[in-house]
This record gives C-alpha cells, structure tokens and sequence, in this order.
C-alpha cells in the first residue's frame, strides 16, 4: 500500500502527486467541514432508553439511518412510495406503522431538527450515516467529505461512513479515502451491486483489494451492502456469502460488516461470523422482516457480533427500538448489541 508521495500515482505527466492529492482533498474537506450550521438543533448528549420491564436505561448507537437530506430522497421516496404501500402488510409496526412526518420533509426547511427531534424521543445516544456513490443519480449520493461536515456539526452524535465510489477511477478513489481517513472518517462502505461502470460485480472483484488492505491496515471497518435490495439486476449475487468468506481469507483482519445482515442468506451469514471473529452482522430492519427470527435468535449466542440499527427511514426510530428492548436478551448482551459492539467498531 505503501508508495513514494512526491511519485505521480499513475506515472503520467501533468497528473498530481498523492502528496498534492491529500492537500488538495484534505483542504476542500476542511472547507465542506467548516460549512454554516444545517440546522442550528443542539444535539442532546448522552440520550438513553429507559426499558420499564427491566427497569433500567440502556446507551444506543443507530449503527444504520439517514437524514432527510436530498441525497438521501431515493431511500425516503422508496418508504413512501413502495415499502408504506406494499399491496400486502409486512407484520412490522416499525415499517407499516405511521409514517414520521419527517419521512416526508426531505431537503425542506426543518427537515434536519425533525430527523434529530425523532431520534431524541426515542432515546438514541448516537446515530451512524453510511454514504452512497451511484453514478448519475444525485438522490442516492452523499461523500466522505459532506460527511465529515455532518460528523463536526453534530459532534459526538453523528458518525459518518464514507462509500467508496467504484464507479471512478479506482486510484484516485483509494487517494480520496486516504485523505478522508486521515480527516477522521469512521470506516468505509461498499455496494457492488450498483455499479454502472461495467455493470455490478461482487465483492470479491480482486480491483477493490487495495481499499481492503487499507482499512485493515488502519483498523476501520468496511461496510458492505447485502439485502433484498442490494443489487440493480437482482439481490443474489450481491449476497453470496461465500465471496465474503473469499474475501475474509485475504484479509483476516478486516472488519467486515453485513449491510442488512446478509440477507436472505441468514444461516450463511450466521456461519461466517462464527468463522471469522471480525465480522459484524447489522441485520437492522431485516431483524423484524421475513425470516429475521434467525437474527433474534442468534444475538445471544454471537453478542460480540451484532450492531443494532433501524434503517430509518424504512423503519421508524421509536418503534424498532422498543420491538428490540423486548426481545429476550439478557441485559449485558442487550447493552453491547445496542451500544458496545458499534461503539467499538468507530473506536469510541
């Protein structure tokens, strides 16, 4: 991974060092980082969910949501349009209970104090923002660097996690997550499945081994899109759980976290994580979709190994959380799924 700074990354002429790279990314990230406030909501510190039954409060991070912002208004119309109107109910108050009005904010005035006002009801301590990089498509994009802004202006409630564009130059793609490793980004995020520049591809794909190493490197975790949505042709080859387990043999180290818990290969998401220790499961809304039941069953027996999360907007805070605190976890695995294990996959 290592390389001379002053060498031009692709030994052309006229192209930059890395050296010039970092400068250059490093200061247009101080720039979006110092940008006016967003929402001028003052964040409530240390938020905790009271559980009456157990009679005490536990911490949450939300290891998986989105803000109401315009690069985001794919995942919000997707709740409005498809996920609230399916022709059959999904058994899920969480997704087909009343939609937060804030669901239909997107890029309004307020939005912003809205998102953080839900989250403060329900008792969330911290949340955890993935980004996107999709090609041509400005409602599902948001960089490591708007990210970072995001992390400054909400400090020590909001964590950002950069996606690593594959769509680009896979070069200058590595360069910009450098840079924002050294600005302070918490990890990184993957979604073959949507890749437009030679169609979607898998995890496995050997050109994106240099991000790996780097993360692993850097003890970051990577993030990696699964689920029945995690491909623009279909959601199968996205989820094939054996590439993960290819992947994890290269990099032993590296910790791999399952966007939406690997999902509908649960048993197989099951088994990887109990072949490699540094695989985390996020199964979110899936926990309480079809077959999540698997997940619930399993928190218990891979306590190190679960991070929670709501996928809000698919899943309202408040509702998803208490469907949580009802499971039948013990109060010491209760504490790490909801806060431990997230807390120290971002070295909090």
């Amino acid at each position: 991974m290592s390389s001379d700074n002053n060498t031009p990354s692709s030994g052309e002429e006229g192209k930059p060092s890395r050296r010039n790279f970092f400068r250059t990314a490093l200061g247009s990230l101080a720039g979006l980082a110092g940008m006016a406030t967003l929402s001028g909501h003052a964040p409530q510190a240390h938020a905790k969910v009271t559980d009456k039954k157990r009679d005490r409060s536990f911490r949450v991070i939300d290891f998986r949501c989105r803000p109401p912002l315009k690069s985001f208004a794919g995942l919000f119309k997707m709740r409005l349009g498809y996920i609230a109107q399916r022709p059959t109910t999904l058994g899920n108050p969480a997704t087909h209970g009343k939609v937060p009005d804030v669901v239909r904010m997107v890029g309004k005035e307020g939005a912003m104090k809205a998102w953080w006002d839900e989250i403060d009801r329900a008792g969330i301590d911290k949340v955890v923002v993935a980004g996107r990089a999709i090609e041509g498509d400005p409602e599902n994009s948001m960089d490591g660097a708007a990210l970072l802004a995001m992390e400054k202006e909400y400090k020590g409630r909001f964590f950002g996690i950069t996606p690593i564009n594959i769509d680009g130059e896979l070069r200058a793609a590595l360069d910009t997550l450098e840079a924002e490793i050294t600005a302070g980004i918490r990890g990184a995020t993957i979604e073959p499945g949507y890749r437009k520049k030679g169609g979607p591809t898998t995890i496995d794909n050997a050109d994106f081994f240099p991000f790996y190493e780097l993360l692993q490197d850097k003890g970051l975790p990577l993030q990696v899109q699964t689920g029945a949505f995690a491909g623009v042709d279909n959601w199968d080859e996205p989820n094939q759980i054996w590439r993960m387990d290819s992947v994890m043999k290269k990099f032993p180290r590296l910790r791999l976290i399952l966007g939406h818990g690997g999902y509908p290969r649960i048993t197989e998401a099951l088994a990887l994580a109990l072949k490699w220790p540094s695989v985390v499961i996020s199964s979110d809304v899936y926990t309480f979709w079809p077959g999540g039941q698997l997940y619930q069953q399993n928190i218990e027996m891979l306590q190190d190994q679960f991070v929670y999360g709501s996928a809000f907007p698919f899943g309202n805070f408040d509702t998803t959380l208490q469907q949580t605190l009802a499971l039948p976890l013990s109060d010491a695995v209760m504490q790490k799924y909801l806060y431990d294990n997230a807390a120290a996959l971002l070295n909090i």
